[in-house]
């Protein structure tokens, strides 16, 4: 009889199986992934979303429209419907001045992601910014509600109000904060051409403008000593984020 070898296959419970531990590493970003892309990845992302903060804006006025018109066409005394179309063309002035700040905030930040260089710190900041962006409409709804109740005389919640318009500032600070680090960031890395450095010179030192113009702004319309009604303030932010203005500029010396 010939002899054969035969292997011998033994099926152990699964628990009985020695299993070697997985060091798995969870990480928000894959550097994998953030090493095979550039900032022009992004720029598709931050076009849609800042078009859906912007289409918020415009979805909210006509609800805010059509609250003072019914009140005006309620009440016949025509100082309160004049009033009350103050009111609406101060609500138009305001819209268009939060939509101002979000295009700029937008042109901004498209323009540092293009040949960005910091991967890392862009999405880390990209997302806070568009995080940031996306609460504008929120806040800024919020103190124009809380305003057109003091208008209105159906109640007066000057706290309130106050506390929707402090978050709006600072939200929008931030933002430009943000804008001015990533820009400095730039700045700094070597391989950047001389108009290069000169357009991340000018986006830092006009961010960090509008940041402590926004502080400024925020402090005199919430004081109970200097008090303005609920667009002004962000429409003079609006209304300087179309002059260059740069409290950091180097000047030459000769």
């Amino acid at each position: 009889m010939r002899k054969g070898k035969f292997n011998l296959v033994i099926l152990l419970p699964f628990d009985r199986i020695p299993l070697k531990p997985l060091s798995c590493k969870i990480q928000m970003i894959p550097s994998k992934i953030i090493g095979k892309t550039t900032g022009a990845n992004w720029i598709g992302l931050i076009d849609s979303t800042y078009g859906v903060i912007l289409t918020l804006l415009v979805i909210e006025l006509p609800v805010i429209m059509l609250k003072l018109m019914h009140k005006s066409i309620g009440n016949s005394h025509s100082v309160v419907s004049f009033a009350v179309l103050i009111a609406i063309g101060a609500r138009i002035i305001g819209y268009f001045a939060i939509f101002t700040i979000i295009y700029d905030i937008w042109s901004y930040h498209k323009t540092l992601l293009h040949d960005a260089k910091r991967l890392r710190l862009f999405a880390l900041c990209t997302g806070w910014i568009l995080f940031m962006s996306s609460l504008a409409p929120a806040f800024f709804y919020l103190a124009d509600h809380f305003a057109i109740e003091e208008v209105l005389n159906e109640g007066r919640h000057l706290i309130l109000l106050n506390y929707s318009r402090i978050c709006l500032f600072t939200f929008i600070a931030i933002i430009y904060l943000l804008l001015a680090a990533l820009a400095e960031s730039e700045k700094r890395q070597s391989g950047q051409t001389l108009e290069k450095r000169g357009e991340l010179e000018f986006i830092f030192g006009t961010s960090l403008s509008k940041a402590l113009i926004t502080v400024l702004i925020a402090a005199i319309t919430t004081s109970p000593f200097s008090y303005l009604p609920s667009p002004i303030g962000i429409t003079v932010i609006a209304l300087i984020t179309y002059f260059p203005i740069n409290f950091f500029k180097k000047r030459d010396r000769r």
